[in-house]
């Protein structure tokens, strides 16, 4: 069984960031609220942050080169994407689909053009 223990990190607007403590506690401000309150439900309300900005730090984290971080935010990625339709992913990140409904069409149905 793990030892591991998690916080997980809710915004304003409701989305939740699971993190190994061990990751969350690098931050003073986080490991001052663990240290302050009692975390028994090891969800911390992030009630100046929303999930956009959240989402841009631990993008952030990337150019810092911390491992740690790196697969924090990779695993956030794919937590977010998981069982989602292209459309929907696209309208998770912000992505404008640049396909011609032509270009569409031959992507839907590649098999007809081999």
């Amino acid at each position: 069984m793990s030892s591991e223990k998690f916080i997980t990190l809710k915004t304003s607007d409701g989305d939740e960031f699971k993190f190994d403590e061990t990751v969350a506690v690098r931050s003073e401000v986080i490991k001052d609220i663990v240290q302050d309150q009692d975390c028994a439900s090891n969800i911390i309300p992030l009630s100046n942050v929303d999930g956009k900005i959240m989402t841009k730090v631990l993008l952030a984290a990337k150019n810092l080169d911390d491992k740690e971080l790196r697969d924090v935010r990779s695993q956030e990625v794919v937590d977010r994407i998981t069982g989602k339709i292209p459309e929907k992913i696209r309208e998770e990140f912000g992505i404008v689909n640049d396909y011609t409904p032509e270009e569409e069409v031959r992507r839907e149905n590649a098999w007809a053009f081999e």
